[in-house]
């Protein structure tokens, strides 16, 4: 296959984050008319039917193979890339431009990074920086130019069918979280309500669900009844058919990174958990977002917002941490190694698209 316009690389820490990044990335580049070719350590159980048509992907070894690089190189969140790689970029007159694409963010030094350069400590290439983000001064977020028309088009009823999901009364709730204790307390809540139908999927969540429930193990496909909650474990959807369920939903219970976005752009009530990391960071980040998601609600509903995050991030219902302490603005120069990963986060106010 001749060589790409693009090569994107991307480590799976978080398959459905990391993955679901990286492929809504390839496809918009496509659709831009450029050629991609997509490097994962891992095959990601999300995706769409006809990537394969759309973009190449390849499985990165631990043994890379010797390839032309592309004119453009893009790193996902920190990847270091491979040696040889890295030596065939700086053979080439130009070298190739060379991005690390980093996590999303709200807090305010990523406005001072984004853009920023770092030289190679050995060789003759430059990595530029770019931060995603809500604000002004940081790189926007995926929007698909075709997607508020098919939302405005979008027939519900028909959806649900065909996902085996029926449409009454009942409010319809997305659950895709990373594991945490405020499931417990949450599920009883359903159940003691009135009428709620809540889908998730098969994710390291469910064995605390199944057990919440009384049953030894849940697994796609399966539907429960207790009280007033009526759950559905749903098979992988595509990233199409999930921004589909997230339109349909009252509420949205997202994690990490890419279905933060898509609840975002689905225009829906949402909660957000962000990947959990030492030391509470992610609790800043986590804060950073509510600081613009929050800015023109009433200060009792702003802090209920705060609250409800904190405790279904922390499995407690405890009070808001004041997380919102400065942090030191990462070194982008580096004299023996590459600048530490800079952490999952995110926010909201009106997106940059790109």
């Amino acid at each position: 296959m001749p060589t790409p316009d693009i090569d994107l690389f991307c480590r799976v820490i978080d398959n459905f984050g990391d993955a679901g990044v990286a492929l809504r990335l390839a496809r918009r580049l496509v659709g831009l008319g450029q050629t991609v070719r997509l490097w994962m350590d891992t095959r990601p159980a999300i995706g769409q039917p006809d990537d394969a048509q759309r973009f190449e992907t390849c499985r990165w070894p631990d043994r890379f193979p010797a390839v032309t690089p592309a004119n453009r190189v893009i790193a996902l969140f920190g990847a270091r890339l491979p040696e040889t790689y890295l030596a065939a970029m700086a053979t080439q007159t130009p070298p190739p431009i060379w991005i690390n694409l980093e996590y999303l963010t709200a807090e305010a030094w990523a406005v001072g990074c984004h853009g920023m350069a770092s030289p190679h400590p050995r060789l003759p290439l430059t990595e530029q920086f770019f931060f995603p983000g809500i604000t002004p001064g940081t790189g926007g977020v995926v929007l698909e130019p075709a997607l508020l028309a098919e939302w405005a088009a979008f027939d519900r009823p028909a959806f649900l069918a065909r996902i085996g999901l029926p449409d009454d009364d009942q409010r319809l709730i997305s659950l895709f979280s990373y594991d945490t204790a405020a499931l417990d307390s949450l599920i009883l809540q359903w159940q003691d309500g009135t009428g709620v139908r809540v889908c998730t999927f098969v994710t390291p969540a469910l064995p605390r669900m199944a057990r919440c429930l009384g049953r030894e193990q849940l697994q796609a496909g399966d539907t429960v009844q207790r009280g007033a909650l009526d759950l559905h474990i749903l098979p992988w959807l595509s990233q199409d058919d999930y921004d589909r369920l997230l339109w349909s939903c009252a509420c949205n219970i997202v994690r990490g990174e890419d279905s933060f976005v898509r609840a975002q752009l689905a225009g829906r009530p949402f909660l957000w958990q962000p990947y959990a990391q030492a030391e509470d960071t992610h609790l800043v980040k986590l804060n950073a977002f509510l600081d613009h998601y929050s800015v023109d609600l009433p200060t009792a509903a702003a802090h209920a917002l705060r609250a409800q995050h904190h405790a279904f991030s922390l499995g407690t219902p405890h009070a808001p941490r004041d997380t919102r302490h400065p942090r030191p603005r990462p070194a982008l120069a580096r004299p023996d190694s590459r600048p530490r990963r800079l952490g999952r986060t995110a926010a909201k106010n009106q997106p940059r698209l790109i």
